[in-house]
């Protein structure tokens, strides 16, 4: 699959990777610190290891121990040889405790709330979320901790919407359902781009006041509708031309990742595409801290992680999908799309 090259302002505009890359070396600190309360370091440098194996060995959480060990080895703390993690000359001099110039003292100074997140992944493989309280469970409760969090993933999706929306061909597309999809972000691009798109924009009722008074502002209100509701529970529009999960799948674990894929399928017309907008990791990009990094980070809030494009495969194949493909669209992001077999 090709996306033709985009026209116009937003698809020539630098990217969003330097932005990435500040927000995501938040976590740089708290890996190295977390790791170090923990013992990694002289663990791999006794018996390099798989994070499976040092998960086992430690009492640690697989998945929790797994991203975190990605981002160090990105960072270039530890190196991956045969599937088992090692310590780099780096993290010989400097990480074992014991040795003449470890750092473990310095590295205690900046121990603060998101090391403890951090290492309470990776302990017991429960997302921190809002000190210690479940991320969707603080939106429902508190609309100010909601909102925020909306206008925030408006201002993350803004620039990658534009760019797909320039780039991505919805000619003889009537309708667009996108799920979870906040205040409308992506709905509202692909609509300005597509005077015949009607769109839905499904998610809770937080939203709907912040993204009514987007809507209205930019003039879409009669061609983007609201749809509020509970994703896993709640029915979902039928017979759509396409379905969008934008930076969707990667908040959750693989069952419900499932559960929304099949919701997927049986929303779709026969003919209808899955569109699945998120950062992507490749060879390449599971060497890139800032990928790593977010990948730990979704961890850390939402009990998430970024799947590699054979992983999201398998869990198309096995909701229901064929024909998977992908391309890069702008700076990490890549779109993933599939059809109802």
């Amino acid at each position: 699959m090709t996306l033709p090259p985009g026209t116009g302002a937003d698809a020539v505009a630098p990217d969003d990777r330097l932005l990435m890359d500040t927000f995501m070396s938040q976590y740089r600190l708290p890996a190295v610190v977390a790791a170090d309360r923990l013992g990694l370091f002289p663990a791999l440098g006794g018996t390099p290891a798989s994070a499976e194996e040092l998960a086992r060995a430690r009492g640690l959480d697989p998945h929790g121990t797994a991203v975190l060990l990605e981002f160090l080895a990105a960072l270039g703390h530890l190196a991956v040889h045969g599937g088992r993690y090692h310590l780099t000359p780096s993290a010989h001099a400097f990480l074992l405790p014991g040795s003449a110039r470890y750092w473990g003292p310095m590295l205690g100074l900046g121990w603060d709330e998101r090391c403890a997140a951090v290492r309470h992944l990776v302990t017991t493989g429960a997302p921190h979320g809002y000190r210690g309280k479940g991320i969707w469970e603080t939106h429902e409760e508190s609309p100010r901790h909601g909102v925020q969090f909306a206008r925030a993933m408006h201002a993350h999706s803004a620039a990658p919407a534009a760019v797909l929306a320039a780039r991505l061909d919805l000619a003889g597309c009537a309708s667009l359902l996108e799920v979870a999809g906040g205040v409308g972000t992506f709905a509202m691009a692909l609509a300005r781009r597509n005077p015949r798109l009607k769109a839905t924009v499904m998610d809770l009722p937080i939203v709907e006041r912040e993204a009514k008074a987007l809507l209205e502002d930019a003039e879409l209100a009669d061609r983007v509708a609201l749809r509020t509701g509970d994703m896993f529970t709640d029915p979902w529009p039928d017979d759509q031309d396409r379905v969008l999960l934008a930076d969707v799948l990667s908040d959750w674990d693989d069952e419900h990742c499932r559960a929304l894929l099949e919701h997927a399928r049986t929303s779709l017309a026969a003919d209808g595409l899955l569109l699945i907008h998120q950062v992507l990791p490749d060879d390449a990009a599971r060497l890139s801290p800032t990928v790593t990094g977010y990948s730990l980070a979704l961890a850390v809030m939402t009990g998430g992680r970024l799947r590699t494009l054979p992983e999201l495969t398998a869990l198309l194949t096995a909701a229901g999908f064929t024909d998977c493909a992908t391309v890069p669209v702008y700076g990490h992001y890549a779109l993933v799309t599939a059809r109802p077999a």
